[in-house]
């Protein structure tokens, strides 16, 4: 059995795919569902957006962070706090996940695997320069995975163009991860703006510098094996918006005194 096929069988026994299905989904309909263009929003708005939202639903259903598991009625609250009533009674209850970040980057720890998060434009998931990426992205590009000792790669393989800020990786760094048992993985997502349409893929990251192909392997957790270009589309949540209790009164409005011969609306402002 190859990693990728072991890694997923292991996600999807334990409920992780699911999970990570329902995470994309809320999120990237969230997203799409409060893009609006004619208001001055663009791509970079939408990938932001996406990449937060798809953060905060992890943390959901794996009852993690702000959101671990009690049986507070209020917690639940909190829980369920802007979900749709189809993402609330949909959403999976799942057990084994940790947050494991590093430098401050999110990750998810299930067994020894740990994924971090990266989007990329839709359809291009083969397109990603993970020397663009940040330092903790690039590290990730060049570990070894634990089940692949082949796939070993030392910094200086790969030909560095002049210019490039590339953070170095040693060799001590890469043994201290394979000591740990830990099997860094990325969750590449992407929405595409014009569409709606999502697309979710789970692999593991090879560092192209020098060009060549991103990925040591790459597998699409929404329709198969799938491939760039292949995305689902996912509803837009009903719009849910501020309400305002009946009970709250009115704010109190204070007039302020006229000065004696000073005409109605000649006052100054912000002085």
């Amino acid at each position: 059995m190859t990693e990728d096929e072991k890694v997923i069988s292991e996600m999807t026994d334990g409920g992780i795919v699911g999970a990570l299905r329902w995470a994309v989904a809320s999120a990237h309909a969230r997203a799409w569902a409060d893009f609006d263009q004619e208001t001055g929003h663009n791509q970079t708005v939408l990938g932001i957006a996406a990449h937060t939202l798809l953060a905060d639903r992890l943390d959901r259903v794996f009852r993690l962070e702000k959101y671990l598991a009690s049986e507070d009625a209020r917690d639940q609250d909190v829980l369920l706090a802007g979900l749709s009533s189809p993402e609330q009674k949909s959403m999976p209850a799942v057990t084994g996940v940790e947050r494991a970040d590093l430098n401050n980057s999110p990750a998810w720890r299930y067994g020894h695997r740990r994924w971090f998060l990266s989007s990329f434009e839709y359809g291009k998931v083969h397109d990603i320069a993970w020397g663009r990426k940040s330092p903790t992205k690039r590290k990730i590009a060049v570990q070894a995975g634990s089940d692949s000792p082949e796939q070993f790669v030392l910094p200086g393989t790969y030909d560095v163009p002049v210019g490039e800020n590339l953070t170095p990786v040693t060799l001590r760094e890469l043994l201290a991860a394979n000591e740990r048992n830990l099997s860094d993985l990325v969750l590449a997502h992407s929405l595409d703006p014009y569409s709606g349409a999502t697309e979710l893929f789970l692999g593991r990251p090879r560092l192209n510098i020098g060009g060549g192909k991103p990925w040591v392997w790459l597998r699409s957790l929404l329709s198969g094996e799938g491939s760039a270009g292949s995305g689902t589309r996912v509803d837009a949540p009903e719009r849910i918006e501020p309400t305002r209790s009946a009970d709250v009164p009115d704010a109190t409005v204070r007039l302020r005194p006229r000065i004696a011969g000073q005409e109605p609306g000649t006052g100054s402002v912000g002085r």
